[in-house]
C-alpha cells in the first residue's frame, strides 16, 4: 500500500515542472527535493534498509576500484561510443568477467548506461568520473571514510559518545593509528597520490553558485584604495591551489588590485605559478600571524570548518591584527546549516568533518557566537549565495 503523501507529492511535481520552465536554481532545487521525498514515500522501509546495507556501500567500493582501472576515461573514449564489455576490458586491462559484474552494477546506480547485452555507454555522471575534480573528491573520501567508519563506532564508545572536539584525539588518528592531524598525514612522504586527491577534492567543492556570482561584489570592494600600485585586492587563505582567487579574478578581470594565494609552504612549492597568475603565490600558515597588511579582504573558503571552535578563534585572531578598521573584510565563506529542514549536502559534510577532523559544520547561532567570541570581530551580515549550502559571512572589526 502506498505512503498517503504520494497524492500531494505528485501535485507537488506538477507544479513545480512548471515553474522549472523559468530555468532558476532554486526552482531545481525545489524540484529535486520533491522527487527524493517521492522516492522516499514509493520506498518500503524494507527496500531502504537494504539499499542502504547492500547497494550503496557496494556501489561506491565498485566505483573506487573502477577509477583505479581508468573504466571511465576508457567509456568517454571516441566521444563515449557504446564499448562491449570485451572491448573495455582491453582497454583497461582487465578481466571481462569482474568487469562485466562492476558495469552492471555501476549501471543499477546510474553510473552507466546499459546499451545492450554486455555493452555500455558513459553518461553525465561518468563523465565526471572520468575528470580528475571528480575522481578527486571520490577518491578522497572513500580512502578516509572506509577507513574511519570501521573504527568510529569503537572510538565513540571508547569516548563515552561525547561530542568530537578535540583535534589531537580525532577518529581519524584512532582509526589509522596515528599521531599527525590529517593535513599532515596526507602530506607526508609516501601519501602523494592522497595529497594529489585532496588537491583535486578542493576544486570539486562547490556545488552550486560561487559567491562572487551572487553578492553584490562592486559594493563589497567599493572603497579599495586603488590609487596604491602595491595594494591587496584580497588574500585567500588556506587557498590550496588558488582556485577560487583565480576564478574571482576572472569574473571581475578589470578589479584593480593584488590577488594572493596563502597556504602551507609544501603545498605552495608544488603550484604552478605561470598557470594561476595573476594570482600570487605566499607561504603562510594560518595558525601563525598574518604578514599581509591592509588588505582589502581576507577570504577563506571551507577553512574553519577543517577545525574546532579553539583552532578557529586562533586563525582569526591571527588575522585581527592585519585588519583596517572601517576597511578591512574577512569574507568566511562556509556552509550555515539551517535551523530546521538541513540539506543532505550540509549533514553529510559535517559528518565528514566529524571523523576527519573532530570539527563541524555551524548553525547560524554557532558562526555569530565562534566569531564574536574572538575580541574586536563583528559579524555584520550573512549573504545567502542563490540558495546554495554555503554562505558568505562578511566580518568585520567591531
Amino acid at each position: 500500500m502506498g505512503s498517503p503523501e504520494i497524492p500531494s507529492l505528485l501535485q507537488e511535481i506538477q507544479q513545480e515542472v512548471q515553474v522549472l520552465k523559468q530555468g532558476d536554481e532554486q526552482s531545481r532545487q525545489a524540484l529535486l527535493d520533491s522527487a527524493r521525498a517521492l522516492v522516499s514515500a514509493l520506498e518500503s522501509p524494507a527496500e531502504r534498509v537494504a539499499r542502504i546495507s547492500f547497494h550503496e556501500p557496494t556501489l561506491s567500493t565498485a566505483i573506487r576500484i573502477c577509477i583505479d582501472m581508468k573504466l571511465f576515461e576508457s567509456l568517454v573514449a571516441d566521444n563515449g561510443t557504446p564499448k562491449t564489455t570485451e572491448q573495455l576490458a582491453k582497454l583497461t586491462g582487465s578481466d571481462p568477467k569482474l568487469l562485466e559484474r562492476f558495469l552492471k552494477h555501476l549501471a543499477t546506480g546510474g553510473i552507466v548506461r546499459e546499451t545492450g547485452t554486455d555493452q555500455f555507454a558513459p553518461n553525465e555522471i561518468s563523465k565526471v568520473f572520468a575528470t580528475p575534480t571528480g575522481q578527486g573528491v571520490f577518491t578522497n573520501c572513500f580512502d578516509g571514510i572506509t577507513t574511519i567508519s570501521s573504527r568510529f563506532p569503537e572510538f565513540m564508545k571508547n569516548t563515552q559518545y561525547t561530542n568530537p572536539k578535540n583535534k589531537d584525539k580525532s577518529a581519524f588518528k584512532f582509526s589509522h593509528n596515528t599521531d599527525k592531524h590529517y593535513f599532515e598525514w596526507c602530506f607526508s612522504p609516501g601519501n602523494e597520490y592522497q595529497a594529489e586527491a585532496f588537491h583535486n577534492h578542493m576544486k570539486f567543492k562547490t556545488l552550486s553558485k560561487k559567491w562572487f556570482e551572487c553578492v553584490p561584489v562592486d559594493d563589497l570592494f567599493a572603497d579599495f584604495k586603488s590609487s596604491d600600485p602595491d595594494g591587496v585586492l584580497m588574500v585567500d587563505v588556506g587557498g590550496d591551489t588558488g582556485y577560487d582567487a583565480l576564478n574571482f579574478h576572472k569574473a571581475y578581470p578589470n578589479l584593480p588590485g593584488r590577488l594572493v594565494v596563502q597556504d602551507l609552504p609544501a603545498s605552495i612549492a608544488k603550484l604552478d605559478k605561470e598557470a594561476i597568475k595573476p594570482v600570487e603565490a605566499m607561504p603562510h600558515d594560518f595558525f601563525t600571524p598574518q604578514p599581509v597588511k591592509n588588505a582589502k579582504a581576507f577570504y577563506l573558503k571551507m577553512v574553519l570548518h577543517d577545525w574546532p571552535d579553539a583552532s578557529c578563534r586562533e586563525i582569526l585572531s591571527n588575522l585581527r591584527p592585519a585588519l583596517v578598521p572601517g576597511y578591512t573584510k574577512i569574507l568566511i565563506n562556509e556552509i550555515v546549516v539551517p535551523d530546521m529542514d538541513a540539506d543532505w549536502f550540509s549533514t553529510s559534510v559535517d559528518m565528514l568533518m566529524m571523523l576527519f577532523h573532530s570539527a563541524e559544520e555551524r548553525r547560524e547561532k554557532d558562526w555569530r557566537t565562534l566569531i564574536e567570541s574572538v575580541e574586536g570581530l563583528k559579524v555584520v551580515k550573512i549573504w545567502e549565495c542563490g540558495g546554495a549550502p554555503e554562505k558568505l559571512i562578511e566580518v568585520e572589526l567591531a
